[in-house]
């Protein structure tokens, strides 16, 4: 390995550059959510077609009316048939769209993981029906039929049989519920055939499948890092679950989990990423008092019958500076003007290196005029360390300049983006990969080049390429096994680098 770089004293360009990378995200700790619908009637768009938006777990009241339910989203398509929502809360959602007698249904989910969806074709259909029946328990002489999701509710009659008109068309879920033994019997995913009746037959008796709830005990003092303490108060805490949890006994999205302090109340809880294919999970916990934190809590799940969690705004309120140390990690800023990165207690710092490969050219030295620089602030200016690197590269050379953030892969699946600031007259890739022995090396790369001036990139998990998935995996596939932040370099002669911090997870994250 051969070191041939320099760190020069320049301004602190993060404060007196803009950014002009547009859908950067790095400011933040956290990605808003979106969501864009295209509505077609035929082959044509469908301006104002009226749209209702709920939950996917919402089952409506047996005595509301339609102007008493309060939708979560509501509106009109626009001149372009589009439905935009930013902003979006994160969940499964059901929405509606219909105009005159036309309507369709269709469902989607946001959260950390897809904070942002476009459905680009919705075609209106004439409404359908459904019918078919339950197996009613002695004692009951009817049950309710629920289309989640949408504002309808039906009797049955006394043999348990239903008939259900003038629904949307498109994927529901139906659940029947017995009011006198208060209890869901039977539950069906079904689609509702545009313009023509659909026989579902006799709905399975979910009676016959018991449904145990699962807990287990959770220390919140185990969630308390030693640099986090003193605790401050209000704060945020944060439970990973693994794969020694039993993702497999959830729904997919992880909306039957409850938290439940000591006294059997609901703790303020989000969940900030869920995905069973990695077996990952991460919940974020609102404590308000030193005292939540003196007894143990109860995580429940695995009963898909009872209502979600609500999910509380979680950092509402709470100072920058503790949202920053929550939520972001410094991974280089060359300050300390020693070859390890800037990773810091109670995480090791690992040494930075810069590698030329496959015939490139990385020089020893540089230019004496060019080992300090000023950039005009506009006003008051302070030295800052960077990292330069001269070099000579043509595509399929390239230079590497990279570091190790942990020796073991982590789950950086909550990740919001990963920031850096890059000045250089070449192409680059910026990178998070695994390397470690006898492993593929998977990789998740962002493909850009410079303009000569010093540019901020921060990198969302939406933004890695996913084309090439042979020699690039994609965050997909590389987002749960990560070791190593890193950059290429080539067809051109210098790049300087500094100030690369991931926002969206913390220090326990890489522990």
């Amino acid at each position: 390995m051969r070191y041939a770089s320099r760190l020069l004293f320049l301004l602190p360009f993060g404060l007196l550059m803009s950014c002009d990378h547009t859908e950067s995200a790095g400011n933040t700790t956290e990605i808003e959510n979106a969501i864009a619908i295209r509505v077609f009637n035929g082959d044509e768009p469908a301006d104002g077609v009226a749209y209702q938006v709920l939950p996917s777990w919402y089952v409506a009241d047996t005595n509301e009316t339609d102007s008493g339910v309060d939708f979560t989203y509501s509106g009109t398509t626009d001149e372009d048939g589009w439905m935009r929502i930013d902003g979006h809360e994160e969940g499964s959602f059901t929405v509606q769209f219909s105009k005159d007698k036309y309507s369709i249904v269709t469902n989607y989910t946001l959260d950390k993981l897809t904070p942002n969806v476009t459905i680009d074709s919705v075609a209106l259909a004439k409404p359908g029906s459904i019918k078919g029946r339950v197996d009613l328990p002695d004692s009951a002489k009817y049950a309710w039929i629920y289309m989640q999701g949408i504002e309808r509710v039906e009797k049955t009659d006394r043999k348990g049989a239903f008939a259900i008109s003038n629904l949307p068309a498109g994927d529901l879920k139906l659940k029947a519920w017995v009011p006198n033994i208060q209890k869901f019997i039977a539950e069906a995913e079904v689609s509702v055939p545009a313009n023509d009746t659909l026989d579902v037959g006799n709905v399975s008796d979910s009676t016959d499948e018991i449904v145990f709830k699962r807990t287990m005990k959770i220390n919140p003092r185990e969630l308390i890092s030693s640099w986090m303490r003193p605790l401050p108060i209000p704060t945020v805490l944060i439970l990973r679950l693994d794969s020694t949890f039993n993702f497999f006994e959830t729904t997919e999205d992880g909306s039957d989990v409850h938290l439940l302090d000591s006294e059997g109340n609901p703790l303020p809880i989000e969940i900030d990423s869920w995905d069973k294919g990695i077996q990952s999970g991460v919940i974020n916990i609102r404590i308000e008092s030193k005292a939540d934190t003196a007894k143990l809590w109860t995580l429940e799940w695995g009963d898909s019958t009872e209502a979600p969690q609500k999910r509380a705004d979680v950092w509402e309120d709470l100072s920058d500076s503790l949202i920053w140390a929550l939520n972001t990690v410094q991974i280089l800023d060359f300050e300390s003007g020693t070859y390890k990165n800037d990773l810091p207690s109670p995480l090791t710092p690992k040494d930075w290196y810069v590698q030329a490969h496959d015939g490139a050219t990385v020089y020893d030295s540089v230019a004496e005029d060019n080992r300090k620089g000023v950039i005009d602030s506009g006003g008051g200016a302070f030295e800052s360390k960077v990292l330069q690197v001269k070099y000579k590269a043509e595509k399929p050379e390239y230079v590497v300049i990279g570091t190790r953030i942990s020796d073991v892969p982590h789950d950086l699946s909550r990740l919001d983006s990963v920031e850096v600031w890059i000045k250089t007259d070449g192409k680059i890739e910026i990178i998070l990969e695994t390397i470690i022995e006898s492993d593929t090396n998977f990789k998740a790369t962002y493909k850009t080049e410079g303009n000569g001036s010093w540019k901020r990139y921060a990198v969302r998990p939406q933004d890695f390429d996913t084309k090439d998935t042979v020699k690039y995996h994609g965050w997909d596939v590389t987002r749960n096994r990560i070791t190593r932040f890193t950059i290429f370099a080539y067809d051109g002669s210098s790049i300087l680098v500094d100030n690369v911090r991931m926002y969206g997870i913390n220090r326990d994250d890489l522990k």
